[in-house]
Order: C-alpha cells, then sequence, then structure tokens
C-alpha cells in the first residue's frame, strides 16, 4: 500500500552538512569574508554554550551572502546541487528513494537547510514536497540575512510537517529517516522511524525510541529498506 516517506537532507541523504560548504564555496574568492571568521565561530560556540539560538548563528552566516543577487545565488545552488547528486549523496541514498519511488510512496524532504538548496538537490531526486528553511529576500533580490519563516529545525520541523500534512494529505503508512536526535519529533510522529548512520546522540536512544538503525555507507543493504 502507498504511502509517504520523509526524509531529512544533511548527513541524511548526503554524506555532510551542505550549507556550509556553499557558504564557503561562494566567499571563497572575497578576503572580507575570512575576517569574519572567527566571529562565526563565536557564533558557533555560543550556541554550543546555550548563549544563542540556532537561528541567530544561521542568520549570521546568511549575511555573508548578502553582497550577491539572488539569480547568482541560484546559478551557484544549481551547479552546487548536480555535484553534490553525483558525489556528495550516501552510497544507497539512490537505492532507498527508488525503493519508496517503485512501491507508489509520496517523497517528502524535510530538512533543516535553506531553501535555497535543498529545493534543487530535491528536484534532481525526483521529491514531491519540500519542507525547508526559507530566506528571506529584499526588494532588490539580495538576501536581508534574515528567515523568512521558522528555522526547520526540531519540534519546528514537526510542526511544518503537520502544516504540510494539513495541504497535501499525506498518506499512510508513512516513514521516515534521519541522522540527527533533534529530529526524533518526526521520526516518532511517523509510523516507521529510521536512524540513517546515526549520530551518538541518536543512536545512544534509537532502541528506546523504537527506531531501526540502517547503514547506508554500506555497498549492499539486501532487504533491510522499508
Amino acid at each position: 500500500m502507498a504511502g509517504t516517506a520523509f526524509f531529512d537532507m544533511d548527513r541524511t541523504l548526503t554524506r555532510t552538512g551542505t550549507w556550509s560548504r556553499f557558504m564557503f564555496s561562494m566567499n571563497k574568492n572575497r578576503p572580507l569574508f575570512y575576517l569574519r571568521l572567527p566571529l562565526l565561530g563565536l557564533h558557533a560556540i555560543a550556541y554550543k554554550l546555550g548563549l544563542l539560538s540556532r537561528q541567530s548563528v544561521k542568520e549570521h552566516g546568511l549575511r555573508t551572502l548578502t553582497w550577491a543577487k539572488r539569480d547568482e545565488l541560484e546559478r551557484a545552488a544549481e551547479r552546487f546541487a548536480d555535484e553534490e547528486v553525483r558525489s556528495g549523496l550516501r552510497r544507497q541514498t539512490l537505492a532507498v528513494l527508488g525503493k519508496h519511488r517503485a512501491a507508489g510512496d509520496t517523497l517528502v524532504m524535510a530538512t533543516a537547510a535553506a531553501d535555497l538548496v535543498a529545493k534543487p538537490i530535491a528536484q534532481r531526486l525526483g521529491f514531491a514536497v519540500v519542507i525547508s528553511t526559507e530566506l528571506e529576500w529584499s526588494d532588490d533580490d539580495r538576501m536581508t540575512g534574515k528567515l523568512a519563516g521558522p528555522n526547520c529545525y526540531g519540534e519546528a520541523k514537526l510542526d511544518l510537517i503537520l502544516a504540510s500534512d494539513a495541504e497535501h494529505d499525506f498518506k499512510r503508512p508513512s516513514s521516515g529517516y534521519s541522522d540527527h536526535v533533534s529530529d526524533l519529533p518526526f521520526l516518532q510522529w511517523v509510523d516507521d522511524g529510521v536512524a540513517v548512520n546515526p549520530s551518538r546522540g541518536l543512536a545512544q536512544i534509537a532502541d528506546k525510541a523504537g527506531l531501526r538503525v540502517e547503514d547506508w555507507d554500506v555497498e549492499d543493504m539486501g532487504d533491510k529498506t522499508s
């Protein structure tokens, strides 16, 4: 029976995070960016210490790209997506997506990554719906350095999935895949939650939370995928 499969993106479908690499690729020839790196590092430390919100850290990084026009960023994001799909995915990502597609499942990406990067990657992988962190743009088509809505992370990700469910009426049974403990709310909301190459925090609670664990970096998973 066809249902819905929800996927986190960074470190679930992909081997590593995407946004920082995209940000660095856009700024690699801008000397002022390197002068800001220590401040970016301090923001990250402050977040780890609970002194700043995750959204504040993300918006500080966004401000390093306010120099670029939207069309330039979108073209770069398209090129980035091409390369990510070519060489940045986990070994079993395409096989798992293909299995769900063959079963008639609706594929939904639910990621904290910015829509600028998430949507072109999702398009190449055949996702029907993308739930991501939306960026705010100025009237002259530049980033404002702020988010246009909630950061799609943790409980907020589940809230956005529920809002999208009200619009699209996602069919059951549902499955969900993520690498990180922050996605526990949505992994427990779906019928079948899967911890993919889980972070230490998620690995420690996976069994108690009723999650299956899968390694998508192996050559052959056999019939372990749902």
